[in-house]
This record gives structure tokens, sequence and C-alpha cells, in this order.
């Protein structure tokens, strides 16, 4: 399953630190990762089992530093997803 965050970040610079460096759990991958041009916004995109399983691996390593938002990508309307 695809997985969608939105980020807005209140604190860039701790934000990206961490998640440039996060070791993700078996079973998830970051695909794209898409920032605005001062880091205080951001577009992901993950592949899980579950929404949850994105949602506990963000929150636990830069929740402190973002409102974040999640939800599942239905694949028969999307474009350009990984193969």
């Amino acid at each position: 399953m695809f997985i969608v965050v939105e980020h807005q970040i209140s604190n860039p610079k701790k934000f990206w630190e961490i998640a440039q460096a996060i070791k993700l759990p078996e079973g998830l991958k970051i695909h794209s990762t898409l920032p605005n041009s001062d880091g205080s916004k951001a577009v992901c995109l993950w592949e899980g089992k579950e929404v949850n399983d994105v949602k506990n691996a963000v929150e636990g390593a830069v929740g402190q530093f973002s409102k974040n938002e999640y939800f599942s990508v239905e694949t028969k309307n999307a474009m350009g997803l990984p193969k």
C-alpha cells in the first residue's frame, strides 16, 4: 500500500537532521520526499502494510517537530507511482 504524509514543519533544522538519519523499520520504504524551499512543508510517499505503520515511524522520529497528516493512496486513480 502507498501512503502519503503531508508535513507542516515547525523546526526544519531538527526535522531534516532526524529525517535524513532515520533507520526505517522492516516493511517500510520511503519513495519520495518533496520539501518546499525553506523546509517548512513537505510531502512524502511511503510504502508499507498499513497507514499506522508509517504514522508510528514518523511520529516517533519527527512528530515533535511537525504536524503530520496521513492518507492511503487510491492506486486506480494515481499517476507516477513506483512499480
